[in-house]
């Protein structure tokens, strides 16, 4: 997989802010989230985040137009940093860090893998939760996400170029690995997807007041 990695502290993506703290009321369902004082936020992330959206906890949100909502959330505080919680940046930042001819959103098989260049697709996963040092992903059940993988294993074994990139929104991680208590089918997914010669990549980012940064490369656990 082919790519093209800052250096560590250069920054990847700018919100339009400004950015502003408020607290988290309640989460009525997975993409809203009310806040403490009024008003309703938009989240676009569709894990569970049960570790950075619960009541009481600190978020930073930014003002953004919507159907039912004026804003959006951007971050959640977790381990004495801010955790970007907007899924939306994860194609940007990759689309940064792929070749520049890279086609996004291509349709393979029953899917659409996020990027395709030259005769290489890829497949873009965001990770937030971390647990002792250690990046996991998915944080909830994803049969989409197995599928991906899947797919990626078939065009692996057909001879094509296969790539599996997680972005990992924090930079308290040291590595990562599937998390096997939430998603025993994408754990598994995983680990013959590396063993058919799909590359995997994990890169850790953190957020610097309205800027994304990039931190560094991680391992595999």
């Amino acid at each position: 997989m082919l790519l093209r990695l800052p250096r560590p502290g250069e920054e990847v993506y700018r919100f339009q802010g400004p950015l502003s703290e408020a607290r988290v009321a309640s989460r009525p369902n997975r993409f809203t989230v009310y806040l403490e004082g009024g008003g309703a936020c938009h989240l676009h992330d569709p894990g569970r985040l049960e570790e950075l959206i619960y009541r009481g906890n600190r978020v930073l949100i930014r003002p953004t137009g919507g159907a039912k909502t004026s804003c959006s959330v951007t971050a959640a505080w977790s381990n004495g940093r801010w955790v970007v919680v907007d899924s939306r940046v994860h194609n940007v930042i990759a689309s940064r860090l792929l070749p520049p001819c890279s086609q996004p959103e291509v349709r393979v098989g029953r899917s659409r893998l996020d990027f395709k260049y030259d005769d290489t697709y890829v497949e873009v996963k965001g990770c937030t939760l971390v647990v002792d040092g250690v990046a996991l992903f998915p944080d909830a059940p994803t049969e989409r996400g197995r599928r991906h993988v899947e797919e990626l294993i078939r065009l692996r074994e057909e001879g094509h170029g296969a790539g599996l990139l997680f972005l990992v929104m924090r930079d308290d991680a040291t590595c990562l690995r599937p998390n096997e208590l939430t998603d025993p089918g994408f754990a598994e997914a995983l680990r013959r997807a590396v063993a058919a010669g799909v590359e995997v990549e994990a890169l850790a980012f953190r957020l610097e007041g309205e800027r994304i940064v990039f931190s560094g490369r991680l391992g595999l656990c």
